[in-house]
């Protein structure tokens, strides 16, 4: 007869590690899940962190964005504080700009011609010295010869420093060359000057006050001269 020899302990001992390996499985997923659900967190933290430090600065900006605002108004009131009495200024100083010319009036058209002739060198000759005045301007002009070009400019430039006339308004307006003739034997140039007299206001510094004042005594305009210091000492002008 067969004798059947199995062996119950090895195969229960068997079973039992197939069991124990089928129970240990599961654990890597466990820990998958704990891990994921670790990260999952920390995500949320550094979301949430991220949030607060967001609105902390939406915050300051916006406690900045007021800040700014308030400056804005309180600026925008002082440019208009500042332009009110800017105008109040310029009427004022257009008031006493009428003073002076009523008190005061224009330059005398003598006294110019003087100032003209005695800054006239050898070298031109003017033949005419015409005005044409209007509400607003006092144009000049000043017709002549002059042996060159050279000695025209320079003319020109002693036109533009006369404290009676006004420097930017003093223009060259024409000039054309006249050849010598058979008893001149030199060219010449014939030139038109175009001015203006120069305006006396408030706002003149005290030094184009002094150089005006001066001009005008050597041109003997006492009575003038006698208005101008009078304004002076009231404090009018400067």
């Amino acid at each position: 007869m067969y004798s059947l020899d199995i062996n119950f302990l090895s195969d229960r001992e068997a079973a039992i590690e197939a069991q124990v390996a089928a129970e240990r499985q599961p654990i890597a997923d466990s820990q998958f899940l704990i891990y994921g659900g670790a990260v999952a967190v920390v995500a949320l933290g550094l979301v949430g962190g991220a949030f607060v430090v967001l609105n902390s600065m939406n915050e300051g900006v916006q406690q900045e964005l007021t800040q700014l605002t308030g400056r804005e108004t309180e600026l925008k009131g002082k440019i208009t504080a500042l332009s009110g009495q800017e105008k109040e200024l310029e009427a004022i100083v257009a008031k006493t700009n009428e003073l002076v010319q009523l008190f005061v009036g224009n330059l005398p058209m003598s006294a110019v011609a003087t100032d003209i002739s005695r800054r006239t060198p050898v070298t031109v000759q003017v033949e005419s010295i015409t005005q044409a005045s209007s509400e607003t301007d006092s144009n000049i002009r000043i017709v002549g010869k002059a042996t060159g070009y050279n000695e025209l400019n320079d003319f020109l430039l002693l036109m533009q420093a006369s404290p009676l006339l006004s420097g930017k308004d003093t223009k060259l307006i024409s000039s054309t060359l006249e050849q010598g003739t058979v008893t001149r034997n030199f060219n010449l140039v014939n030139f038109q000057i175009e001015t203006k007299l120069k305006e006396l206001k408030s706002d003149l510094t005290k030094e184009e006050y002094q150089k005006v004042l001066t001009d005008l005594q050597k041109s003997g305009a006492d009575g003038l001269v006698a208005r101008i210091n009078l304004l002076k000492q009231k404090g009018v002008i400067e």
